[in-house]
């Protein structure tokens, strides 16, 4: 039972953390953020948000210091427990999500096989 609880608070975190990005935060580092997946723990004390960054114009992209998204992590928070009618907000962890550059790095050896 709690494993689907997890899976709907994990997935409203994904929204709300989403349209908090991209209406309220101003900082130029912080825009280019997509975030891909958010996984709760069972217990809800924790989430571990899975974000990549946007490339725009094919332009090598800065990356994200630990000490900023951990700023925008207590931001987030703060916001999120306003919204949120739960009694605790988990703490949000942010990790970079490497699946795309995996999954494009398989796709180009596959393509070197074929040939």
């Amino acid at each position: 039972m709690s494993s689907i609880r997890a899976q709907k608070i994990s997935d409203f975190l994904k929204k709300e953390i989403s349209l908090l990005i991209s209406s309220e935060i101003n900082d130029p580092r912080l825009k280019n953020i997509n975030i891909t997946a958010v996984k709760s723990s069972p217990d809800i004390s924790q989430a571990t948000v899975f974000y990549t960054l946007i490339r725009i114009d094919d332009k090598n992209v800065e990356e994200i210091d630990v000490k900023t998204l951990e700023k925008l992590s207590g931001m987030l928070r703060s916001r999120l427990a306003k919204i949120m009618k739960i009694r605790r907000v988990p703490k949000l962890n942010f990790r970079f999500d490497e699946s795309l550059e995996y999954s494009n790095n398989i796709e180009e050896l596959l393509k070197k096989i074929n040939k």
